[in-house]
């Protein structure tokens, strides 16, 4: 950047204007810009210095994340505007990264920071391969942002995907199954129909301890899943990736034996129909005792005795999206168990209860088949 001066014609007298220019980068063109207000070349100078200040200020990674999801800021307010409802708890999550991204790389220029220095980083960090992904697709976040409070917008990055740390669940074979749904081995009839629940329909844990009367269609045969409890205790009005203002939701077909076991349960218990099905002291039972409960059944049963299985709750839903596969398509059971991963955005597609309907009656004979493993 050079500071030049030229004589012009002003009110009659010829003064002395001062200058700078610039070539970009990108385009290679030059560009004069005034030194506004300035009258000597020490004044040019220090406006110069106070705009590459400006100019530099901008582009570091404190100033522009610092508002970025704060309760009530401009920048919350703007992705609720472009209808991006964040809940509370991912908005927290991603402010705690925020945080330690400002704390980290914050004097630096977004500019100047590469890919492979944040990366690096993570690669000797010892958070799990989930963790590290959020904290990548947060710093994304920190790209987008740059269109709303820099000169020059950056187009953000492509990162690399850090493997998941977890195991994924195993499934169980229809013996096993057997064994655990063996009513003489629960201490708990509304647990040992919670988990029966869970593996007749696919559930998640959070979805299964959410579970009200009126989610229960018995004339057609089919369960709506409309919420699911948080660890807390709260339910929500929605499904997984969902929230208040786009809820999702999906009907599962309900086997015969779990039609008789659920409708007796609930009119030997005399619940209403917005009763919760399975509480503790009035309220949803805690996911770690259900967790316990569970895990100390298949210890009992032997069914993992060198360890070499994750065997969880959750293993009761891969092993119904398993047994499921055998007889329908891909499609038809992905929108059976509404996943909902990345991957599967770009074809997934969320349909309508009236749409669903009709899948409830080319599976439920289907999951009547497959579940018939499990004895009376």
């Amino acid at each position: 950047m050079k500071i030049l001066s030229e004589k012009v014609l002003r009110n009659g007298e010829i003064v002395t204007r001062w200058f700078y220019v610039y070539f970009d980068s990108e385009s290679g063109k030059k560009h004069k810009r005034i030194c506004k207000d300035c009258y000597t070349e020490n004044e040019a100078k220090l406006y110069v210095a106070r705009l590459q200040f400006v100019n530099n200020n901008q582009y570091l990674i404190k100033n522009i994340a610092a508002e970025m999801y704060l309760p009530e800021s401009k920048h919350l307010k703007r992705l609720e505007s472009f209808g991006r409802h964040i809940s509370e708890e991912t908005r927290s999550q991603k402010r705690q990264h925020i945080e330690l991204i400002i704390q980290k790389w914050g004097e630096r220029s977004i500019n100047d920071l590469k890919v492979s220095e944040i990366e690096q980083y993570l690669l000797v960090d010892t958070h799990s391969g989930s963790w590290k992904n959020f904290y990548l697709e947060t710093f994304g976040n920190i790209y987008d942002e740059t269109i709303w409070c820099c000169d020059k917008p950056l187009t953000k990055p492509h990162f690399q995907r850090f493997a998941r740390n977890s195991r994924q669940s195993d499934i169980f074979s229809a013996e096993e199954l057997n064994k655990i749904f063996d009513i003489k081995l629960w201490n708990d009839y509304q647990e040992y129909l919670l988990f029966y629940i869970t593996a007749t329909c696919g559930l998640r844990l959070g979805e299964a301890r959410g579970l009200k009367v009126n989610q229960f269609n018995f004339k057609e045969q089919y369960l709506l899943v409309n919420g699911f409890c948080k660890k807390n205790g709260f339910r929500t009005n929605y499904n997984k990736k969902g929230n208040e203002n786009e809820k999702k939701y999906r009907i599962v077909p309900l086997t015969d034996e779990c039609m008789i076991k659920v409708s007796k349960y609930i009119f030997q218990k005399h619940l209403k129909n917005d009763d919760f099905l399975f509480t503790l002291a009035d309220k949803p039972i805690s996911q770690d005792k259900l967790y316990r409960t569970f895990t100390g059944i298949i210890s009992n049963l032997k069914i993992n005795i060198d360890k070499s299985r994750k065997l969880v709750p959750h293993s009761l839903r891969f092993t119904y999206v398993t047994r499921m596969r055998t007889e329908l398509s891909v499609e038809d059971v992905r929108q059976l168990v509404g996943h909902n991963s990345t991957e599967m955005t770009e074809y997934y597609t969320r349909p309508t209860l009236s749409e669903l309907k009709p899948l409830i009656e080319k599976s439920k004979n289907v999951s009547n088949d497959v579940f018939k493993v499990l004895k009376k």
